[in-house]
């Protein structure tokens, strides 16, 4: 089986611009669990997914920021909104992405794919086509496939 029998077709995609709340919100709205970043030409750029999100989030990234908000203050209290608005609504998808994206080309089979998510330690797979980007194969796309074979 190859990755073009395996894939998801035309994942999602955004732009390295697009603010990492709308990323959060396409993500929980349509159950994935990770987007692809894609160029203005459409070549694939990186990759979001949950755990890029929640690294940002990681206790040693809140202490640094937390440090340098509180000299900034001044012993003044600091506006929650403003706050959110600097750990969410302000980054994009460039500033939390992973990239370069490890991808597979539509010809690799399963035994490859499975190899590259398990020695890369990824749950999915951009899968291109001459380089551009034709759709994702995740863990879940091979636990089907593999199951669909027993049947």
């Amino acid at each position: 089986m190859k990755a073009r029998d395996l894939m998801t077709a035309t994942p999602y995609c955004v732009s390295p611009r697009t603010p990492v709340s709308q990323i959060m919100r396409a993500m929980l709205d349509r159950d994935i669990s990770a987007v692809m970043v894609t160029g203005d030409d459409g070549a694939l750029i990186g990759v979001v997914s949950e755990g890029d999100l929640v690294r940002r989030q990681d206790s040693a990234h809140q202490r640094k920021v937390n440090h340098w908000l509180s000299l900034l203050a001044e012993g003044e209290a600091l506006n929650l909104e403003f706050l959110h608005s600097l750990q969410l609504g302000e980054q994009t998808a460039s500033a939390v992405m992973s990239s370069p994206a490890i991808t597979v080309d539509e010809s690799a089979d399963l035994s490859e794919i499975a190899d590259v998510l398990l020695k890369r330690g990824i749950k999915r797979v951009p899968v291109v086509r001459q380089g551009k980007l034709v759709g994702v194969v995740s863990r879940r796309d091979i636990l089907q496939a593999l199951l669909a074979q027993e049947v």
